[in-house]
């Protein structure tokens, strides 16, 4: 049986994959971070540096790659933000965001 590896497509096919996925975790991180934005009326990105620099670090990313630029350096700062995530979870310091909103009731803070 042959492989993709005997016709030497083993580094374009693991490059192309890999580019792949990067994109469709941008593109999370993306939606993600646009929809805290809008739902928190812009205290999301005012309220704690670090997400004003994960943004920035998303946003570059995505521009880069749209235009076929990599960078490996922003590849690793985008891993800053898994290891930060769990800190929270583990020292138990969440968001101040869900202390700010005066109504207790998730319906009503957004109507």
């Amino acid at each position: 049986m042959l492989t993709y590896t005997e016709f030497g497509l083993d580094k374009y096919i693991e490059s192309d994959l890999l580019n792949f996925i990067d994109g469709i975790f941008l593109i999370f991180f993306m939606v993600e971070i646009i929809m805290k934005t809008f739902a928190s009326n812009m205290m999301y990105l005012t309220e704690d540096c670090f997400n004003m620099f994960d943004a920035s670090i998303v946003m570059a990313s995505v521009i880069l790659n749209r235009i076929g630029i990599n960078v490996g350096g922003l590849s690793v700062l985008r891993l800053v933000r898994v290891v930060v995530i769990i800190l929270r979870k583990i020292t138990g310091n969440t968001s101040k965001l869900r202390h700010q909103n005066k109504y207790n009731n998730p319906v009503e803070a957004v109507i």
